[in-house]
């Protein structure tokens, strides 16, 4: 939210407090000030800020000092309301993408109950104290985003088709690097550095910075491979193609601090996959893919070949046709870091469409379930790298998951590879259809008897399940729950058996 509108919404809540502790009613104060009822009201409501010899006239009619009137701080019943201005929550939740008046709303917080207001109080201390503080509002935001829309683009889509056509790109050719990097050069004046950015220790993890001068210069990272250089320099079309100007500049997660940026990142991404990835050609191969009835890896993993995508772009765009062509709407999406060295799993990305499961969707210090194929997969590939250290290539699994206690199944394939730019971190990209008619139509490998059933839960603690050697940590959410069923349901026999 701008400073100027918090500073409007501030000093309205203020004025309008004060009004009332001295019992006055707008058309008294507009006639002790000298101000307008209508422009009272816009000021209370945040619209309006007044200047220094109309502020003077209202402290005076108040009978306050002008010091204390032009003061930020809220008076105590208010004070919820400071903070929650203050704090970033604003800046992560984008409120006026989902219709809602933040000035009404701050409004109907003044006005609000004791209760309502210690509830906001609660709720913004937990924030503080908690990764909600930083940027998970808005990223738990645009994930909703995605489902909503099925995770496929019609806009973006037809935007991607009138790029090509204009760029005369026959959507059957393997789109280089070279050709992307050509056209932002020709058309869009940038200067493409790919050696600079290296010598800059600090900044060796990051992918591409984009430097603003009267030539826009992308400095490409230059162990990014061939494929995430033609990402890279897809996303810079986007930009420039798409006219979206309120957008990061540094290629990292890390710099993404607003709703509109990582919604910017986001639609740029989504261009840049869609021109890689040409949706006609890979509804055709995993066609191919899905009617086979015995699941053959080595055919999927070939696949990759055909792309100049990485391993993520071709699970996100997995995920973009499998809603709008198959009508497979029901699935998850994971990423899944690994460091070798700390041998800690980090959820990076996740996706959920249409389905009660959340696998990943647990925050916190809990142990994800070390049965999902996610794991199973970066094991694979830390197994072979202990004995191949220069090996370059994927490991992939299939497993068809049962969860414990709901039974919900789920067709899991995952795909797992080690980082160019971090060569201790290995990562893993998983999709997960749950199991209905339209899969078992669609994937026709879905009864393929050598893909092994594996009962899996979300974490450790929340999970009872005898027996279980991946188990990494005791079921202790589980053992909680359990003995409060166990003592409501004896509260409930002692009731029976003291009835009259």
């Amino acid at each position: 939210m701008a400073k100027g509108n918090y500073i409007k919404l501030i000093f309205g809540l203020k004025l309008k407090q004060m009004r009332q502790e001295k019992n006055m009613l707008l058309t008294e104060l507009s006639a002790k000030s000298g101000l307008s009822v209508s422009y009272l009201n816009e000021i209370e409501s945040g619209k309006k800020y007044p200047k220094s010899d109309k502020i003077a006239s209202l402290a005076e009619a108040l009978s306050v000092p002008y010091d204390k009137m032009v003061s930020l701080k809220l008076m105590r019943n208010l004070i919820p309301i400071e903070d929650f201005l203050e704090s970033n929550i604003l800046e992560q939740l984008p409120l006026d993408h989902y219709g809602i008046d933040i000035n009404k709303l701050i409004l109907l917080m003044a006005n609000s109950s004791p209760q309502l207001s210690a509830l906001i109080a609660t709720f913004i201390e937990m924030a503080k104290n908690s990764e909600l503080s930083q940027n998970n509002f808005s990223r738990t935001a645009l994930r909703t985003f995605k489902e909503f829309n099925d995770n496929y683009f019609d806009d973006i889509e037809t935007a991607v088709k009138k790029f090509l056509k204009e760029n005369k790109i026959k959507p059957e050719h393997r789109l280089e690097f070279s050709r992307l990097k050509s056209i932002l050069e020709s058309k869009y004046k940038y200067e493409v550095n790919e050696t600079s950015l290296n010598d800059y220790r600090d900044l060796s993890e990051l992918r591409a910075v984009v430097l603003r001068h009267k030539r826009n210069k992308l400095l490409l990272n230059n162990k990014l491979s061939e494929a995430q250089k033609a990402f890279v320099a897809g996303k810079e079309l986007a930009y420039n193609y798409l006219g979206i100007k309120d957008r990061s500049y540094i290629y990292s997660s890390l710099k993404l601090n607003t709703f509109d940026h990582l919604l910017n990142y986001f639609k740029a991404s989504y261009f840049s996959t869609a021109l890689l990835i040409n949706d006609n050609l890979f509804v055709k191969d995993m066609e191919d893919i899905f009617n086979n009835e015995i699941w053959n890896e080595k055919k999927f993993l070939a696949l990759f070949g055909k792309y100049n995508a990485t391993t993520e772009m071709f699970f996100q765009r997995i995920t973009n046709i499998s809603t709008k062509y198959f009508g497979l709407n029901k699935l998850f999406f994971l990423r899944f870091n690994y460091h070798t060295l700390s041998k800690e799993y980090q959820l990076s990305n996740e996706l959920r469409l249409n389905t009660r499961r959340n696998p990943g969707g647990y925050q916190g210090s809990e142990h994800y379930c070390r049965r999902w194929v996610s794991f199973e997969t970066i094991n694979k590939m830390e197994a072979i790298l202990k004995k191949d250290k220069k090996f370059n290539g994927r490991t992939a699994g299939i497993i068809h998951s049962q969860f414990h206690e709901s039974n919900d199944e789920y067709l899991c394939i995952s795909v797992a590879q080690k980082g160019n730019l971090q060569n201790n971190i290995l990562s893993s990209l998983t999709v997960g259809f749950q199991f209905d008619e339209v899969l078992k139509q669609k994937i026709k490998f879905w009864s393929d008897q050598k893909i092994p059933l594996r009962i899996v839960n979300d974490t450790c603690e929340k999970c009872r399940l005898a027996g279980c050697k991946e188990r990494a940590a005791a079921p202790s959410s589980a053992d909680k729950i359990e003995r409060y069923n166990n003592i409501e349901r004896a509260l409930k026999k002692l009731n029976e058996e003291f009835k009259d």
